[in-house]
C-alpha cells in the first residue's frame, strides 16, 4: 500500500477585513481591498500541482482560505477556484480539499450555500470573552457571531472554532471548555501570535506560562469529564504521552527536508514557512510565477531547512517525549512565539511543560504506573484509527 503524505496551503485571500480585533496580526493591512485574482489562483494551482503529480505516492493537498476575512470575497470566486481545481489536480490517486477560516459575521443565502456545498471544512473564529474582536465602530461582533453558528448548525455544516488566549479570557477557561462541550464542537486554543506593530498587545498580552497553566486547565477538566471534548493542543498532547508509553507506537520526527507539511501564500504569491511569514528575507519564492519545484529545490528554501533542523537539535535533542512529539513546534516556532535563554536558544516552555504534566496527572489516576511505566488499556477509550478519544478519571 502506498504511503499517502498531506501538505497545507494557506492561501491570503485578501487582507481586507470587517472587524478590526486589537491583536490581529494583519492589523496594519485590514483596510486593504486588493485581492489574489483568479488568473493568479490559476497559476499557482499549476504550479502546485506540477510538483506533486510527478511524485510516486499520493498525496491529500488542502487548500486553506484565509484572510483578513475570505468571505469577504463573491462566493462565485471560490466556485470558480474549485472548477479550476477539478481540471488542474488531475490524478485519482491524489485529494484535494477546501477549507477556510472565517469571522462568520456575513452569512447570507449564498455565503452558507458556499459553507454548506463549498468548503470541506469550515472554521470559525470567536474568543467567547474579552470584548477584543470588534467592529470598526468598536461594537463587539460575537453576538452575530453567535447566532451565525447556530445557523451553521441547523443548516447541517459541520464546522469547528479558533479561540486566542488573552489576558481577557484566560480566566475564564473553565466556561470555555464548557461552551464548546455543550455545543459539542472542537476547538483550537491558541495563544497570541505577534503582533502588526510594537505594543500592539499591551493590556493583554501573556506570557508561555500563562498558556501552559491555561492547558494545565483544560487538562484537569478533560481527565475529569465523562464526555469527549476535541481541544487542540491538549488532545493532541495526550496522545502523545500515551504513545510515549506504548511499545508499538512508531517515533515520528518532522523532517522538514524530506517534506515540509505547511506553506502560507501571501496576497502576493510570495511564499513562506509558517515561522517565517511575511519576513520578506525568508521567502522560498513565488507561486503565482513559479514552479512549487523550484521554490522547493533553491538555497534560500534550504537555508530555512537548515534553521529549522537547528532548532530541533539545540531545543529537542535532550527531551525524553522527542519521537513521541516530533519536533514539529520547534521548527516551525518563533522568538516571537518561544522565549530564548541567554545562549539564544528557543525553549520549550509550554509544549514540553504540558506533556510533563500530562504524564504526572496520567500517573496519579492510575493510566500510568509510575514505576513500571505500563499503561492501563482499560482505562483508555480508544477510536478506530487507535488513538485516544477519552480517558475516564
Amino acid at each position: 500500500m502506498s504511503i499517502r503524505k498531506s501538505v497545507q496551503f494557506v492561501i491570503k485571500t485578501s487582507k481586507h477585513c470587517n472587524l478590526r480585533c486589537r491583536y490581529c496580526y494583519e492589523y496594519a493591512e485590514l483596510g486593504n481591498k486588493q485581492a489574489i485574482t483568479l488568473e493568479q489562483v490559476e497559476q499557482m494551482f499549476r504550479n502546485i500541482a506540477s510538483y506533486y503529480q510527478k511524485l510516486d505516492f499520493p498525496v491529500d493537498i488542502e487548500f486553506i482560505w484565509h484572510g483578513g476575512e475570505p468571505l469577504l470575497q463573491h462566493p462565485n470566486f471560490y466556485w470558480q477556484a474549485f472548477n479550476l481545481q477539478h481540471q488542474i489536480f488531475d490524478r485519482d490517486c491524489d485529494c484535494v480539499t477546501n477549507g477556510v477560516q472565517t469571522n462568520l459575521t456575513l452569512l447570507d443565502r449564498e455565503r452558507l450555500r458556499l459553507l454548506s456545498e463549498g468548503f470541506d471544512n469550515v472554521g470559525v473564529s470567536i474568543d467567547l470573552f474579552g470584548g477584543l474582536r470588534i467592529y470598526q465602530t468598536g461594537i463587539e461582533s460575537q453576538n452575530r457571531v453567535l447566532e451565525n453558528m447556530d445557523r451553521l448548525t441547523d443548516a447541517g455544516v459541520d464546522f469547528g472554532c479558533i479561540t486566542v488566549l488573552t489576558k481577557r479570557n484566560i480566566d475564564r477557561i473553565s466556561d470555555i471548555y464548557h461552551f464548546y462541550r455543550s455545543m459539542n464542537l472542537s476547538v483550537r486554543i491558541l495563544p497570541l501570535f505577534k503582533g502588526s506593530f510594537d505594543n500592539q498587545h499591551d493590556g493583554f498580552e501573556i506570557s508561555a506560562y500563562d498558556t501552559l497553566e491555561a492547558y494545565k486547565q483544560i487538562v484537569d477538566l478533560w481527565l475529569e469529564d465523562e464526555e469527549f471534548v476535541f481541544i487542540t493542543p491538549v488532545r493532541e498532547a495526550i496522545q502523545q504521552v500515551i504513545n510515549h508509553y506504548s511499545p508499538n507506537s512508531p517515533t515520528t520526527f518532522y523532517d522538514k527536508r524530506e517534506w515540509e507539511s505547511i506553506y502560507l501564500v501571501n496576497t502576493d504569491g510570495a511564499v513562506y514557512s509558517y515561522a517565517d511569514a511575511y519576513d520578506p528575507n525568508r521567502s522560498h519564492g513565488n507561486l503565482f510565477i513559479t514552479s512549487l519545484a523550484q521554490v522547493i529545490d533553491n538555497e534560500k528554501h534550504w537555508k530555512i531547512v537548515r534553521d529549522a533542523e537547528r532548532r530541533i537539535e539545540q531545543t529537542c535533542s535532550d527531551c525524553s517525549y522527542f519521537g513521541s512529539c516530533s519536533g514539529y513546534p520547534m521548527a516551525e516556532g518563533s522568538r516571537e512565539y518561544y522565549p530564548v535563554d541567554e545562549r539564544g536558544v528557543l525553549q520549550c516552555i509550554v509544549d514540553r511543560g504540558i506533556l510533563e504534566y500530562i504524564n504526572r496527572r496520567l500517573c496519579e489516576i492510575g493510566i500510568i504506573d509510575p514505576h513500571s511505566h505500563i499503561i492501563a488499556l482499560d482505562r483508555l477509550n480508544l477510536d478506530s484509527s487507535a488513538n485516544l478519544v477519552l480517558v475516564h478519571a
